[in-house]
């Protein structure tokens, strides 16, 4: 974008000053000075930037403006002035109070060039090759530096904005893959914390059953592991049913009695979100809870689960919900978190999969 806006301004400016030196210039010496001044102003505007200007910026200005003053004492170059105003119009764009240090170097640079009445005699031409040129260019100039440098702002604000929006999208995207993964292996280690203490308590008791849960606990490590490789390949997807046959067996352990009704629809599938919502309020209850029974509703098109326990409210429960809550908005579904006296009630509804859409998704 510098190069396009150093262009741009080159383009508006420089044709009229190489027109303007080879009709007025009357000696080579005359011609020699002018090019010299537009070299280094082509070298500013070589490191023109919206950081700032190089050091020879500084040098080039008081050498421009000598150049005008030498044009103009001895009139042997009306024009001059076209590369102190560039320079100076470079320098004065981001000043406090630009506006009236621009009008004021315009009308400065006027002045010198009013000081051509000195040895010649004072004529309307005179004045307006030397006055009302001088003043009109720099500020034509300055329009130019202007409206280049504010077209580059606005290009420098656009990239920054597209750059703010990839990291937020980076950063939205870690959130998502940290609340899948939460919803993985929070559960998970969970339920084997649960069933750890419950073959601690077996393991002299009943050996047998011990043994059993002990089995449990590697194949839900053997299951955590597979889930959590699959979420890192972006294949990880829940089964309403399982999830529901796997939230009863959870319950029962638990001690929990557990009433779970299952619709299995006509020709539909349940969105993944919805087996999402069942695990989470699953470990929500056994985490947070202590309820006697459990009411699961669960059909191609919502989920409803009930607890009679009491969750802290002022605890971090529903940090998992919420998270699921955006998701589930973000599909077109609903997701609500009710507290009815002596229960509470997590449900969700999101439109079904029609069946042979979700095999082609499968597929």
């Amino acid at each position: 974008m510098r190069r396009v806006v150093m262009v741009t301004a080159v383009a508006a400016i420089a044709p009229l000053s190489v027109v303007g030196v080879v009709l007025t210039a009357t000696s080579w010496w005359e011609g020699l000075t002018m090019a010299v001044s537009f070299l280094l102003t082509l070298g500013v505007l070589r490191e023109w930037s919206l950081d700032g200007y190089p050091r020879q910026a500084l040098f080039a200005l008081m050498f421009t403006m000598a150049a005008w003053i030498i044009g103009a004492l001895t009139t042997s170059s009306p024009i001059s002035f076209v590369p102190a105003s560039l320079v100076g119009a470079l320098l004065l764009a981001r000043t406090k109070g630009w506006k009236l240090w621009i009008v004021a170097f315009a009308l400065g640079v006027a002045a010198i060039g009013a000081s051509s009445f000195f040895f010649h005699p004072a004529t309307w031409e005179l004045a307006a090759a030397y006055v009302v040129t001088p003043v009109v260019g720099t500020l034509f100039i300055a329009g130019v530096i202007l409206v280049s440098e504010q077209a580059w702002l606005v290009v420098r604000r656009l990239e920054r904005a597209k750059e703010t929006e990839a990291e937020l999208a980076v950063a939205h995207e870690r959130m998502r893959f940290a609340g899948d993964l939460h919803d993985i292996q929070g559960h998970s280690l969970h339920v084997i914390k649960l069933k750890a203490a419950l073959a601690r308590r077996m393991v002299r008791a009943d050996p047998d059953r011990a043994e059993v849960e002990l089995g449990e606990i590697r194949r839900l490590a053997d299951e955590t592991i597979t889930e959590t490789r699959a979420l890192a390949y972006a294949r990880y997807e829940l089964n309403l049913v399982a999830e529901l046959e796997n939230a009863k067996r959870l319950c029962e352990a638990a001690g929990i009695a557990v009433e779970a009704r299952l619709d299995d629809g006509t020709g539909t599938s349940a969105h993944p979100l919805l087996a999402h919502v069942l695990r989470e309020a699953t470990t929500n209850l056994l985490r947070h809870a202590r309820p006697t029974i459990v009411t699961i509703t669960a059909s191609p098109g919502a989920v409803e689960v009930t607890n009679d326990g009491v969750i802290d409210a002022a605890g971090s429960p529903l940090r998992g919900l919420a998270r699921l809550r955006e998701r589930v908005e973000s599909a077109g579904g609903m997701l609500r978190i009710e507290r009815p006296p002596g229960r509470f009630v997590v449900a969700a509804r999101i439109d079904p999969v029609p069946a042979d859409r979700a095999k082609e998704d499968a597929r």
